[in-house]
């Protein structure tokens, strides 16, 4: 124990910082459960999976085989019009990384993808 989490009776401070016991996930955007089809592009090929939820500042999607965490990922996602008030259908052409890959089955894994960068296509 540290001089800072002792008060000087040998008690313990409560005012000092205390480690948790489990690591904690720190969001930095609000992830909205949407079942949406995306357009995956890794390599040459494009591939289709559906989206798990989506934040500003990323994606978990299902998709039929992993990916390595760190690899470059192209997606584009189609938002319907009535979702966002407008009158046509929106596409968001995405470029970013893999950051966590989980397989389910031999035909599912969840993938977990940053957006480094994007585009609104009308």
């Amino acid at each position: 124990m540290t001089e800072n989490e002792m008060e000087g009776n040998g008690r313990l401070n409560p005012a000092a910082p205390t480690q948790p016991a489990d690591p904690i996930e720190l969001r930095t955007a609000v992830r909205f459960p949407v079942k949406l089809p995306v357009q995956i592009r890794v390599g040459q090929g494009e591939e289709t999976a559906e989206t798990i939820n989506i934040s500003a500042n990323g994606m978990l999607f299902s998709f039929e085989r992993s990916l390595d965490k760190g690899s470059p990922i192209e997606f584009d996602l189609k938002l319907p019009a009535g979702a966002l008030g407008m009158e046509k259908d929106v596409v968001v052409h995405c470029v970013g990384r893999v950051v966590r890959c989980y397989r389910k089955s031999e035909s599912d894994a969840e993938i977990a993808a940053v957006i480094d960068e994007y585009q609104m296509l009308y």
